[in-house]
């Protein structure tokens, strides 16, 4: 077949095969999307993690090195110079030293450094010299015993073997790199790969001269050797292994120069490379991150085929005549077949390359990652080919039993117009029946809550016997890893089938509610009997789209708001501040009271306790009245009573508790019956009989660890008396500020004031920052890593941007079934304005026969949606061990509100819009033939 024949015949028949591309144009930009939007979400997930990397490689010296033999090893890495290594410098560290302060031992941690290295540019003279001599030490500012030292000080460290005076010079500032190093150094047990806030030491640091002060103290010094790499040169982000490689052999390189300088003995120092852990973890969750997008993006996938499956047995349908022609023309059937897939294959590489063009352009404008041009460096040639054999692929799939069917036409029946032709075998309904079983099935166990996954790891009850637990575990699995996903569309492939593909009861339905248009509706309604399969499809594919609407952006907006709500949760307030110690909380209290912005604050104290089971129990010392008007509540983590009746009868009773639901189901003990606690404080116990005035915390079995449970319960605040001096004592500071107010500024308005017992300020409108900029988590107040979260957030944004292509999807091939119906019925049309209706009429008769089918189509898949959603949430807050401690709620704020009802309104657009504009057109030409007579 020649190729200028077949653009001829692509350009000829133009209208059937845009519909085509277009289909294939819109998946071959989302499967697009969801490698580029991968690549994009993971590569910031390196980024992030390699500005965490203080130092690329570190060689560890275990032994302790004279100066003089630890400058042999420099020499010996630096001569000759070995590729891919930038610089190179040593941090030497004498770690547990303690300096006597009244009756208290204050430990530091003395750092020696060089002039001019990476970490004494991150150094910043707050106050005093601008250089240190022997025996001279700058201080951290951000040092705990910084407030009680002043320039002058002498501070003796006594160590095992001697004892050591420093004199304050200066205090100092760090920054970026330096504080990432000084606070992630191996001296605290910690990482250099972490950053500061992965392991941030509160202990003291002092800084001096290596070579005038520490040089003389070698002997109880520990060193690395921090190198830094040539990053650019060696990391490829699209040859991780190669990257690997290339790091491993410097580092072998590294270890065959050091062991041979020294005599290490039985000590020998070791190499450690940061960027391996990054570049494994990154290369993991690259690929895992592809898997699961495009796990995700199978309904936009399927919704193409379905389409262009859809329009390839209209488009060859309106051909019929153009095959026939062909035929008596001497083409054989293989011809015809070979024709009808080049031009699919033109079809579908056009397609594909519209797509890379289409993905590069928008994904990261819709994934906010950047501009226009943004997604481009990352649009390698191997996605290009894989997308490129994926559109392909699509349109051949899509084309190919349609285009066989086409080739094996009669030569008679081909060269007659174009006639719509139903099946004309009977259906067989038996898996239609089977689809529609297995749907509602799945769709009323969500309805329910039902989570077969939870009941049989709690275990089966024991009456059902082996052969039926063995039938039951079978059945969960099916229904989690088949009915989970395909649960829906079996529901509605079934449903449309049954009510519109092979019965009158929609069309009678539709007759009934079309009885106010008179004769209008009854015609309206016989068109609608004259193609029920195509009914059916149209039907099948709207309903799909709309309740994966829904789900998707349930889903997202579930997700959203539950991570908000345990920011808040785990913060405990707009502000939490952690206290390093409880004894002076009453006056850092009335300090952070006076600040602008704070409306309430409160402090909160949790030490431990015995319970009658033998296991730790936490509790939560408060005041009642004021934790209730500060602190971040959620009503349905108490039960037996609401949190304010509880939290009253505790502020009229000291001698009461709100115990923690597990303990309580252990002990099966109810509201108004006592538990007897036992405390603590300074190596003796002290029995308390505490009344039960409320449960706090989920409803989950206790499996009798002796360690201290997850979960907490609250008594009054008179019991941290008995507990103040212990060691196990903490304080927090709950501060709730006006609506006005910046958390932000107020949070760190606290850390400026610099109060000793102050440890750590955390600020819900801080987190949230970091969160919506996708930057890491602290770990103490959220539990997940930078890694999933920002993953997770990967995947919900890849589900939004699912949506937009499905819908488009939806409405394109609502739009082509719309139009080649009344390209059909142009004849049709053309009579009835001929008999004296009216441009109303028709469009009215049009819009009953359609609207009724998308309307129907959108409701049940709104409804659908809304069970999916709500029994995915339902799952998530019953999981196979024990409920979360909160739950997952179902919400549509506004904005996803109007984003659904966008989507509907864009599929009913699909309808409306072509009626309107193809009837016009037919009774325009009517009017330009009658004229022309």
């Amino acid at each position: 077949m020649e190729v200028p024949f077949l653009f001829k015949r692509v350009a000829r028949s133009w209208r059937v095969f845009l519909a085509l591309l277009l289909g294939v144009t819109l998946a071959s930009t989302f499967f697009c999307s969801t490698s580029l939007g991968a690549d994009i979400t993971a590569k910031g997930i390196l980024d992030e993690r390699l500005s965490q990397v203080a130092a690329d490689m570190v060689v560890h010296i275990y032994a302790h090195v004279s100066l003089s033999n630890l400058t042999k090893v420099m020499n010996a890495l630096s001569t000759p110079e070995i590729e891919g290594i930038t610089y190179m410098e040593p941090l030497s560290f004498v770690r547990s030293l303690g300096a006597q302060r009244g009756n208290v031992t204050v430990s530091y941690r003395v750092l020696g450094l060089t002039k001019g290295t990476v970490i004494d540019r991150g150094l910043t003279v707050v106050s005093g010299k601008t250089s240190l001599e022997e025996n001279e030490a700058y201080v951290w500012t951000g040092a705990p015993d910084s407030k009680n030292l002043r320039l002058g000080d002498t501070i003796q460290i006594t160590t095992s073997s001697r004892t050591i005076n420093l004199t304050i010079a200066g205090f100092v500032d760090l920054e970026g790199q330096t504080l990432q190093i000084v606070t992630s150094d191996s001296s605290t047990g910690g990482s250099y790969s972490q950053g500061v806030w992965s392991y941030f030491d509160p202990r003291n640091i002092l800084i001096v001269d290596l070579n005038k002060t520490l040089a003389n103290h070698m002997d109880l010094a520990n060193t690395d050797i921090l190198v830094f790499l040539d990053r650019g040169s060696l990391i490829n982000f699209w040859d991780i292994q190669g990257s690997l490689d290339r790091i491993w052999k410097i580092n072998s390189q590294i270890q065959n120069r050091v062991y041979p300088v020294i005599n290490w003995g039985s000590l020998n120092p070791s190499v450690n490379s940061y960027l391996d852990s990054v570049l494994r973890q990154y290369e993991s969750i690259s690929q895992s991150m592809r898997t699961q997008f495009l796990i995700i993006s199978l309904p936009v996938f399927f919704v193409a085929w379905y389409l262009g499956t859809t329009v390839s047995d209209l488009s060859y349908n309106l051909r019929r005549r153009e095959i026939g022609l062909l035929l008596a023309k001497g083409y054989s059937r293989n011809q015809l077949l070979v024709m009808f897939l080049s031009e699919t294959t033109i079809i579908g590489l056009l397609g594909g390359l519209a797509g890379v063009g289409l993905s590069a352009l928008l994904t990261p404008i819709l994934l906010g990652s950047g501009g226009l041009l943004a997604g481009l460096p990352f649009v390698h040639e191997d996605t290009v080919a894989t997308v490129l054999v994926f559109s392909l692929g699509l349109a051949l799939l899509s084309v190919f039993q349609s285009a066989r069917r086409a080739s094996k036409l009669d030569i008679v029946e081909a060269l007659q117009e174009y006639r719509y032709v139903e099946e004309v075998k009977p259906q067989r309904m038996r898996w239609p029946w089977v689809a529609v079983f297995l749907g509602t099935y799945k769709i009323v166990a969500w309805l329910l809550g039902i989570n077969l996954q939870t009941m049989l790891t709690r275990g089966p009850p024991p009456q059902l016997g082996i052969l039926l637990t063995i039938l039951l575990g079978v059945w969960t699995i099916f229904d989690i890893f088949v009915l989970n996903y395909v649960g829906p569309l079996l529901f509605f492939w079934g449903f449309t089938k049954i009510f519109l593909g092979s019965s009158l009861m929609f069309q009678e339905l539709v007759r009934r509610e079309a009885r106010f248009m008179g004769d209008l509706g009854t015609l309206a309604t016989k068109n609608l009997r004259r193609n029920p399969a195509r009914t059916a499809s149209i039907a099948f594919l709207i309903a799909m789209i709309i309740g994966f609407s829904f789900q998707a952006i349930g889903s997202y907006a579930s997700e959203q708001d539950y991570m908000i709500r345990r920011i808040k949760f785990d913060v405990g307030a707009d502000i939490g501040v952690q206290l390093s110690t409880a004894v002076n909380a009453s006056s850092t209290l009335s300090i952070i009271e006076s600040l602008s912005g704070v409306s309430s604050a409160t402090v909160e104290y949790r030490f431990y306790g015995s319970s009658p089971l033998g296991t730790t129990m936490t509790l939560v010392a408060v005041a009642p009245g004021e934790w209730l008007q500060t602190a971040y509540c959620e009503g349905d983590l108490f039960t037996g009573v609401d949190a304010a009746t509880a939290f009253e009868e505790i502020a009229e009773n000291n001698e009461t508790i709100i115990l923690e639901w597990g303990i309580a189901d252990m002990l099966k003990l109810r509201l108004s019956d006592n538990i007897t606690v036992v405390l603590y404080p300074g190596g003796a116990s002290k029995t308390l009989s505490l009344k039960i005035v409320g449960l706090f915390g989920p409803k989950t079995p206790m499996y009798g660890s002796s360690g201290p449970s997850p979960y907490w319960s609250y008594v009054h605040q008179s019991l941290y008396e008995i507990m103040k001096n212990t060691a196990t004592l903490r304080g927090k500071i709950l501060v709730k500020l006006n609506p006005s107010a910046d958390g932000k500024a107020v949070a760190e308005e606290i850390r400026s004031l610099q109060l000793r017992d102050v440890y750590a300020v955390s600020s819900v409108s801080e987190i949230l920052e970091q969160q919506n900029s996708r930057s890491p988590y602290i770990p103490s107040l959220i539990t997940t890593s930078y890694t999933s979260s920002a993953a997770t957030a990967g995947s919900m944004e890849i589900q939004r941007l699912e949506v937009v292509f499905a819908v488009l999807v939806a409405a394109l091939g609502t739009t082509l079934v719309t139009l080649v119906s009344l390209n059909e019925r142009s004849r049709e049309v053309g009579l009835l304005g001929a008999k004296g209706l009216s441009f109303k009429q028709l469009v009215s008769i049009l819009l009953v026969e359609n609207l009724s089918i998308v309307g129907f189509s959108v409701a049940l898949g709104a409804v659908v949606g809304l069970i999916v959603t709500y029994g995915n949430i339902s799952a998530a807050n019953s999981p196979p061990f024990g409920a979360p401690l909160l739950l997952r709620h179902l919400v549509y704020p506004m904005d996803s509100a109007l984003t659904l009802l966008a989507c509907c309104a864009l599929v009913l657009a699909s309808t409306i819009v072509p009626i309107f504009i193809m009837t016009r057109r037919y009774l325009s030409n009517m009017e330009r033939i009658v004229r022309e007579i």
